[in-house]
């Protein structure tokens, strides 16, 4: 796992959603990700895929909603959860 990376798309996908109300997690991650809010899934081991579930699964187990996605989380909380997780992934080099 690169955890520098995982730590830049949270910040990303924070950023995203402190600058645009209208986006919720789920998409603010892929935006991160895959630089739009709507690219679909490509599939285990496609570019960008486990990028985006190490971090869409930081937001999700912060907040407690694992195996319940990310897209209906609130946006102040996974913006919380995105910024802790981000210095969390971010301290382990």
């Amino acid at each position: 796992m690169d955890f520098a990376a995982v730590a830049d798309t949270l910040t990303r996908a924070a950023t995203a959603m402190e600058n645009n109300p209208h986006l919720d997690p789920d998409g603010a991650v892929r935006l991160a990700v895959w630089g739009h809010p709507e690219t679909p899934h490509p599939g285990d081991g496609a570019p960008g895929a486990d990028l985006f579930d190490e971090a869409s699964s930081a937001i999700e187990c912060f907040c407690g909603w694992q195996g319940n996605g990310i897209d209906r989380i609130p946006v102040p909380e996974a913006i919380a959860a995105a910024h802790s997780e981000a210095a969390r992934f971010a301290s382990y080099g």
